[in-house]
């Protein structure tokens, strides 16, 4: 006899994943809630991932595996999706991982609500350090409409939660009577991109205000963060998301998506300036990011940022000047380098009183 379909699919995309993965597999082995299935879709690993997704398949049948040359992780997530046999869906990074009633408190508010969306607090972390946000401070928020819910993208507070795609509970018959997929020419940013045309589908959304989902934090320096092409995505979910709102009576709140691009902006320049690259690619990329009319945009929303620095910023990007915001950038990262020899220095002081 053929077991039933499980309430839950989840799909993990894995590529070169071995150091964190075990970790990510225990946390889901260990829901409170049991009736799901597991798609892992190992993308061309060269590490032990490979291997380790098939132990686990071995080893509790409701795991199944997918190995697949490698594609990317647009491409990945849909092989998942067609794998997929639950009534509803979450997406799941490969080193990531949840707490142990993330699925029971996220499909009990999905069955109480009948929302077409249910979304939780979600966990920043790394080996030495943790931040929880939450979406508000009630049990559960239900928002009615999709308007209301689409206030999510116009907060800088609470903005991941409506760009992301883990730490939600899907509706697996909306996705797959929209034929919903990911783009698989999207490098960056594709969950936002699979999020909007998913909410151009639904109505209601509920949120639970408790830390269910462990989102990893990279290890990796900004010296290697940045990747040339990883802007022009960035842009390109702006513009879906100010689409969206437009298309719902939202176009009032655009400044504040606006406002919110103007700190993506400043996290771009910052990992130029501090990547391996020559002066003059420097000022090349400098020059580019100012080439996108929605740069300008932004930064023509300045007076709404409390920082000095993205002041700044958006002060050499009104001008467009490539070398006045080349000049500024350098400026911060002769300051940066100076404030992390002062701290150095403090902690040498506090540590050699300690021990003395």
């Amino acid at each position: 006899m053929e077991n039933s379909s499980p309430v839950v699919s989840i799909v993990i995309p894995v590529y070169n994943a071995e150091r964190f993965l075990w970790a990510c597999i225990d946390s889901i082995q260990a829901q409170t809630f049991k009736d799901w299935e597991v798609i892992l879709v190992d993308d061309g690993s060269t590490d032990k991932s490979a291997a380790i997704c098939d132990r686990i398949e071995r080893n509790d049948a409701r795991f199944k595996v997918i190995h697949q040359e490698n594609g990317g992780v647009s491409r990945a997530r849909n092989a998942g999706l067609d794998a997929a046999n639950g009534r509803y869906l979450m997406f799941v990074d490969a080193d990531d991982m949840l707490y142990p009633d993330c699925i029971k408190k996220l499909l009990d508010t999905m069955e109480e609500y009948t929302p077409d969306l249910v979304l939780c607090g979600y966990e920043r972390f790394r080996a030495d350090w943790k931040q929880q946000y939450f979406f508000a401070r009630y049990s559960v928020v239900l928002m009615k409409s999709l308007p209301e819910y689409l206030l999510t993208f116009t907060e800088a507070r609470v903005n991941l939660f409506g760009v992301s795609i883990w730490g939600k509970l899907y509706r697996m018959d909306i996705i797959q009577k929209n034929g919903l997929r990911f783009d698989p020419e999207i490098t960056y940013e594709e969950d936002c991109d699979f999020n909007v045309r998913y909410y151009e589908h639904i109505g209601p959304v509920a949120a639970v205000t408790d830390v269910l989902y462990r989102y990893r934090q990279s290890d990796t320096s900004l010296s290697k963060a940045y990747r040339k092409d990883t802007y022009r995505f960035l842009v390109q979910g702006f513009n879906r998301r100010c689409a969206l709102l437009e298309k719902n009576g939202l176009s009032e709140y655009l400044p504040n998506l606006e406002s919110i691009l103007m700190l993506v902006v400043k996290a771009t320049c910052l990992k130029i300036v501090s990547a391996d690259l020559t002066a003059k690619e420097r000022l090349a990329e400098y020059r580019a990011l100012m080439a996108f009319p929605e740069t300008l945009q932004a930064a023509r929303c300045e007076i709404r940022q409390k920082s000095g620095m993205t002041r700044k910023i958006a002060f050499a990007i009104r001008r467009q000047s490539p070398r006045l915001l080349s000049l500024t950038m350098d400026l911060w990262k002769i300051a940066d380098k100076l404030l992390d020899c002062k701290n150095a220095v403090v902690n040498r002081i506090r540590y050699g009183k300690k021990k003395a």
